[in-house]
């Protein structure tokens, strides 16, 4: 008769291979949160680009996770982030009045027959860059004793570059005739306009707006520039890209390797 032990460690091994499995998901997974909150972080720091836009691109980006494939993807569909990402080379801006149903035609003077709009810059009170640049402390301190704007009418006048469409008189859509597009034309009364030796040239001519509500106490500073097809600049200068996907993409390589490497020593020691 014949004694003998036998052992079989297909089991265990399955085991084990079930738990290094699961942990090298958790792993995965938490590389993955990681790149992504790396990647939004980076796009709230991204140089150049208004809070607006940096906020959009950094809520766009998404991860999923496959843990049974072993695979994580993190990516963003915001159109904001192949300029962000790449950048955009120059570009004349006075190109939108050829376009834009904005654009009037000078009738008398020098530049009698030319394109010229007018364009508003808005800049915020200091501390606040939400939606604008924030103008200096001392600027701010004369711009807030302006006396206010406002807006006198709105009303519909006929586009200057000839732009057909279907509309009638009052800028309302008309199947049955074919007319000029019409677009909004603002009327104002001007109030105080700010000046002197000690204002920077961008914020020369600034206006306020009272734009309170209720108890709020608020003003719109704006600043109005004319571009006609004569004026010099005009010119958006290149924006370099701040390629943060590749930059994230390297360090998380590093990352996930590290993480796994982690996961299996904390299997392999239990």
């Amino acid at each position: 008769m014949a004694y003998n032990v036998a052992f079989n460690a297909g089991a265990l091994f399955r085991d084990l291979n079930n738990r290094i499995k699961d942990a090298m998901a958790d792993a995965l997974e938490l590389t993955a949160q990681n790149a992504r909150n790396e990647w939004q972080e980076a796009a709230l720091r991204a140089k150049g680009v208004s809070a607006s836009y940096k906020d959009r691109y950094a809520n766009s980006v998404q991860y999923t996770v496959d843990r049974n494939a072993l695979t994580a993807r993190i990516w963003s569909d915001d159109p904001m982030a192949t300029p962000i990402e790449t950048g955009i080379p120059a570009r004349d801006l006075k190109t939108m009045l050829n376009t834009s149903l904005k654009t009037r035609v000078v009738k008398n003077g020098p530049h009698s027959g030319q394109r010229y709009m007018l364009i508003p810059f808005r800049s915020n009170s200091p501390g606040n860059t939400a939606h604008a640049p924030a103008m200096p402390q001392s600027v701010y301190n004369q711009a807030k004793q302006l006396e206010a704007s406002s807006v006198k009418y709105i009303s519909m006048r006929n586009n200057q570059l000839g732009v057909m469409g279907m509309s009638n008189a009052k800028g309302e859509y008309n199947s049955m005739a074919k007319r000029n597009m019409r677009v909004a034309s603002r009327g104002y009364n001007w109030g105080g306009r700010l000046n002197g030796p000690d204002v920077p040239k961008r914020f020369k001519g600034m206006v306020r707006f009272d734009t309170s509500s209720g108890n709020k106490k608020d003003s719109t500073y704006l600043t109005f520039r004319c571009m006609g097809e004569w004026s010099p600049g005009w010119i958006q200068p290149a924006r370099p890209g701040q390629f943060i996907v590749k930059g994230v993409a390297g360090h998380a390589q590093d990352v996930l390797q590290f993480n796994v490497s982690n996961a299996i020593a904390s299997v392999a020691g239990r």
